[in-house]
This record gives C-alpha cells, structure tokens and sequence, in this order.
C-alpha cells in the first residue's frame, strides 16, 4: 500500500466549444485493395463455402486496422475510452487454433472523441451484442480483479483490428451482368457456383459489416465509484472509486507474430505450427500507461485534494512500477494517473503489472450500504451433455497418430492419447456490481450436482445505486474441452478431417442468462437478511417429450421422442445481509451483524492483512 501526495492542477474555465465526432470507418475497407497491400486486410469467403473454403477467413483472422509506418501485421496501439455495457466470456467457444483460451469481451460504448475507432459495421444491426465497439483479451492473460462491470469507465490500450472472420456481408453483391446472381466475393460470379455467368464477371455491391475492434489488449484500467475500504481487495467502506489496473503484453493467440501472419495460400494454415507461442507483437514498454480516474461527488464545502491510495496486484517476483497521481480541480474534478512502464526497476522493465488505486474526498460522510452477498450452492440442473459424445473416443500415439495405442504400444518416447469420448467440465464466472469471481471445482461436472460454495462478496451501494449480480459461463464441449492451444494441422494429425471438423462444431451448449438486480433501501436483504435460490433462463436442454426424468441436450439423446428445451441448466444459491443494519436489542460487530459483541459476550473478529481496520463493536 502506498499513499500519495497529489499534484494539484487547475482546469481553467475556459469556453470551449466540444469537438466534432470523428467519422466512422467504413467496413468495407477491411477488404480493400490498400488495405490488403503487403499481406494486410481481410479475405472474404464464398457465399456458399466448402469446410476449406472458409480457412481464409482464418488468414488471419485479425488484421490491423491502419498498420501506420509498419508493414503487417504489426501496427501502433490505440487508446480507447469509454463506459462499460456488459461482460462476458466468449460463451459459445473461439476457434481454438489460434486461442490457448476463450476471450473476455468488454462490450463498450466508446466515448464520442473515440467513434473513429468505430466501423460501420459495428453500429449495423448486426452489429455488437453490446456496446458500440468489443474489447478482447485472452482470460489466462487477463485476471478477473481488473475486469469490468455495467457502468464501469474504461481506458483501455491495445492493438486496433478488423475481425475478419466475420464478414457479415448484408447486403450481398450481384454479379456485374448476371445480376440475378448473389454474391460475395468474383469467384462466385464463374463456374462452378454461377454456370450461366460470363468470363470475366465480378461481384459489385457488397455491404460488408466487418466489425472493429480493439483486440487483444495490453492495458486497461477500470474505474468504478461505489463504496470501497482502502484495500486491495474489493470490500466495503465510504464513498470512494475503485480503478483496478492490468498490464500485460502476452495477449494470447490474437496477439502473438505468427498466428497473425497472412500467407500466400490459406492451405497454408495446415502446415503452419505456432505453438508454443513465442513471438508477442505488443511492447507495454514503449510508453507509460496513462489514465482518468473520476472521483465521487465532491461533498458540499469541501476544499482539500482528494486522498488516493495505490495497492500493488503484480505477480511475485516480478517488477513493480511506480505510479504517479495528480488532481485536476474544476466543476468535475478527477485524478490523472501514469504507471511507469518506461523504467527499468534494477535493471529489469515492468512486463506484467497490476495495480489497485482507491480515491476519496476526506471526511466524506456520504451514507453507504453495506450488503455481504453469499452464495452458498451451485445447482446443476442439466449438465447439458451428450447421451453419446459427439466423436467416439479412440487412442492414438502423440506422434505416430495414424496408429492405434490401444492395440499396440506407441514408439518409444511417445505417448499414447485418448482423443474424442466425453467432454466433462463447466466455467462459470459471477459478478457481484463489477467485481468478479470464478467458481473453480467445475472441472468434472458431467451430471447434475448440488455444489457447495463459499463465495462472498462484500458491496458498498450509494444512494441511487442498484445490486447486480450476473453470471458468464457454458458447459464444455469438444471445441474447447479438447482443441484449444495447438495448431489445426495438429487437430487434423489427431482427430483426422472428418472427426477434426465434428468437434470443432460442437461448440459450448448455452447455460443460460443469470443477470438478477436488486434495488434500494434494502437491496434484497428485507432489511437484514435473506436467502435466495436463482435460476438461469434460456439456454439449451430440457427434458425428453416422453421420458420427461430423462435429461436431453438433442433430439439423438431422446431415441424416438423429442428433446422438449426447457433451458435453466443451473440454480445459484445465495443469501443477501445487510451489514451495519442495528436491531436495537444488542450491540454488532462492524463486520458481521450476527456477532453479538456485547457485555463482554464475545469480541468482534480481527480482518486480515497488514493495511485493514478491525472490525468495531457498535450499539
């Protein structure tokens, strides 16, 4: 923990008119010709593609939006603002190819100064699900204390691209004089896809709706304005914003040299090994990472700095930058903020940096309340299996792949590996007003399952605030249970082509939404405590038309009936306690409202860690 002495700056009044918005960038640049010099840009497909076909969507499947002096697939960084919409982890599964693990996505609504980071295609109507522009980043490079939350101000500094995999073309083209002939890219204007076409015909008119994209990240800091203690960890106490700070250059298969390379011939993907990654293009070192903190409302009278207070979240071992903060006074005061990446710290430069900063004005008595979110059990309702897995295991050698192990011993120092056959295992991630938690010991889930948890969440609300808690998850299937983090000539080698293509289809079965809301002045609680039992809506699975105790994914679980979807595949059990409530019979803990502490009945427990209060004995 480390307080700082403000620097103190004026914002003069001065009357300025706000600048224009920046234009949105067209997306049908994406595939333009200046835009593809050098190996740049996006690659279309047919509009009627082969499984192969479609490997030049992958070739890459990002491509820098404006490589600038560089030549692709490196470009600068770009830096965004703006307020958070939602958060989720890519549900349905990424292509594991180019993924070690699935993305986070940060559905933003960038701040208007920024819609020049904006494509068209992202205001379309199939544009985001959220938001007006997606933030990604690998979850094994991004921890979940700096992710965001609905409302939460964000700045974040990373790599500007086009999403080719995702063309969206809408409207298609026509066919420059068969123009009863639809169409996406020349090719479908000829033989074989259009006999009655002439040579030399091209395809004119497509709208593509490329969406861009600030992916993957290497900064991001996310402000929220609560009621926080002066810790590290997300607690309780008076008014203040919490801005939670990640840095890292590994941004996962999105941003490593090689798996971002255009080749000559798509083909080429099934020959190319990337694996292990080892060429990262993001240098977090070619400038200090800077940011705005907006601070609660100013209490009335008050004329002093606000106090901030930074807390370290950088992994052991390794270096840990300063940080420099300076107030900038005006009619919406806030703190600017610079974590030193430029300098080396006994001779080493900074590569992963976390860093936890809380701002308040003093002796701000601005009422909180402070409400314990528990969640006690995880429901698993339907698995959301498969009766048969989708590819029969079989086992095959680690490098002689075409032989069998199960019949005979593999080569000597190969190992024998089972492919295909069940995919075991849920992730599930639960935020309580932007803090987030993963709900580990999922990893067996195959059957349902009442799981006891131990999950607390310690909130701070304000006057006008509103308790929210959501949920982000899937339960796996062979896409992500077994394909990610090796290149697709490896999946081939494996699976084969037929096998290989079956588990890449058989993507993450939706769960279903859990996104519950609760408002002032009790927030849930009834005034001290009370306990919940949620379930999911939507999502895949139900219950077979006949057999109805018979769990089902697909109609193939259910042998001459139905799969009748009901979804609801999880319950989360929890209970919400309003702390600092006072029942006027006894007197409370500060922490645990439960705890009778007085007449010397019992002393109020002690809080760990070196930087926190104890918890008071109050009437």
């Amino acid at each position: 923990m480390k307080r700082h002495r403000l620097l103190i700056v004026s914002a003069l009044g001065c009357a300025m008119s706000a600048p224009a918005e920046p234009p949105l960038v067209n997306s049908n640049d994406a595939v333009s010709a200046a835009t593809q010099a050098n190996g740049g840009g996006c690659y279309p497909a047919s509009i009627s593609p082969s499984l192969l076909d479609m490997l030049v969507l992958l070739n890459p499947e990002w491509a820098a939006l404006d490589v600038g002096t560089h030549s692709p697939p490196l470009s600068d960084p770009v830096t965004i603002h703006g307020t958070t919409d939602f958060v989720e982890i890519n549900e349905p599964g990424d292509f594991p190819a180019d993924h070690i693990t699935d993305d986070q996505t940060t559905f933003l609504f960038a701040d208007p100064a920024d819609f020049g980071l904006v494509a068209t295609g992202n205001v379309s109507p199939l544009g985001p699900a959220g938001g007006n522009i997606e933030l990604e980043w690998e979850i094994g490079s991004y921890p979940v204390f700096a992710w965001a939350g609905r409302g939460d101000r964000l700045t974040g500094v990373g790599r500007w691209i086009w999403d080719c995999g995702h063309p969206l073309p809408d409207p298609t083209g026509t066919c420059s004089t068969t123009t009863s002939q639809a169409c996406v890219v020349d090719s479908d204007c000829g033989p074989p896809r259009c006999p009655a076409c002439v040579g030399g015909e091209t395809c004119t008119g497509v709208t593509f709706n490329y969406h861009s994209e600030v992916h993957p990240l290497q900064a991001v800091a996310v402000s929220r304005i609560h009621g926080y203690d002066d810790s590290k960890e997300s607690r309780a106490g008076g008014p203040a914003t919490r801005t939670d700070v990640w840095i890292n250059a590994d941004g996962g298969g999105a941003g490593d040299k090689c798996i971002l390379t255009h080749h000559p011939s798509p083909f080429l993907l099934l020959a190319i090994d990337c694996y292990p990654l080892s060429q990262p293009i993001a240098n977090v070192n070619s400038s200090d990472f800077e940011f705005d903190i907006p601070l609660p409302p100013r209490p009335p009278g008050h004329k002093r700095p606000p106090k901030v207070t930074v807390f370290d979240q950088t992994p052991a071992d390794l270096p840990r930058p300063g940080v420099t903060t300076s107030f900038v006074d005006g009619p919406n005061p806030f703190v600017h903020a610079s974590v030193h990446m430029t300098k080396a710290i006994q001779g080493q430069l900074p590569s992963r940096v976390g860093k936890t900063i809380i701002s308040r004005w003093r002796d701000d008595e601005t009422p909180v309340t402070r409400l314990r979110v528990k969640v006690t059990a995880l429901e698993i309702v339907n698995p959301l299996k498969a009766v048969a897995p989708v590819i029969p295991p079989k086992q095959v050698c680690s490098i002689t792949t075409a032989q069998d192990c199960s019949a005979s011993a593999c080569p000597t120092g190969e190992t024998c590996l089972t492919v295909g056959g069940p995919t075991p295992g849920w992730r599930l991630f639960l935020e309580a007003n932007g803090e987030w938690k993963e709900i580990t010991g999922l990893e067996k889930v195959d059957e349902p399952v009442s799981l006891p948890e131990d999950l607390t969440f310690d909130v701070g609300l304000l006057q006008g605030d509103r308790l929210r808690l959501h949920a982000t998850g899937k339960s796996l299937g062979c896409l992500e249970a077994q394909l990610y983090g090796q290149s697709l000539g490896r999946d081939v080698s494996l699976y084969g082509l037929t096998d290989g293509a079956t588990c890449l289809a058989d993507t993450s079965p939706d769960i279903g939404a859990f996104d519950v809301t609760f408002t002032g002045p009790d927030f849930g609680s009834g005034g001290r405590s009370a306990s919940y039992v949620t379930q999911s809506i939507g999502g895949d699975g139900g219950h077979c038309s006949a057999t109805t105790s018979q769990l089902c994914l697909t109609n193939e679980d259910c042998p001459g009936e139905s799969c009748v979807v009901t979804g609801g595949a999880f319950k989360l059990h929890y209970t919400l306690s309003k702390v600092h409530a006072r029942n006027g019979e006894r007197d409370e803990c500060s922490d645990d409202v439960d705890h009778d502490c007085g007449a010397g009945v019992d002393r109020c427990p002690k809080r760990g860690g070196s930087d926190d209060r104890g918890s008071r004995c109050e009437p």
